[in-house]
């Protein structure tokens, strides 16, 4: 349809480096967005993750969304810092 307005983005990135490779519900069924990235140019990369739903909770988990910390959140978003073809795996309660 040509008069669709467009749809902005689940999750965006301020930085090339660093790409978002999935978005998807988690596999509990609970209603939270899993968001997994990774380093994509073999260097560090820092960056800024950004949603178009606000965040009430943010969580790094491991591969099989097991809890591991806190994520760094800030007024613009979720802190990024990987390191080399890190793979990171993030979940978002939405608020």
């Amino acid at each position: 349809v040509a008069d669709a307005p467009a749809l902005a983005p689940l999750v965006s990135v301020d930085n090339p480096a660093i790409t978002v490779e999935s978005v998807k519900l988690a596999d509990d069924r609970g209603g939270d967005v899993i968001v997994r990235l990774y380093e994509s140019r073999g260097g560090r990369a820092a960056g800024t993750l950004g949603t178009s739903f606000p965040v009430a909770r943010a969580e790094v988990t491991d591969l099989l969304e097991r809890p591991l910390h806190e994520a760094d959140t800030g007024a613009s978003g979720l802190a990024l810092a990987l390191r080399p073809f890190q793979i990171v795996t993030l979940r978002l309660r939405p608020a």
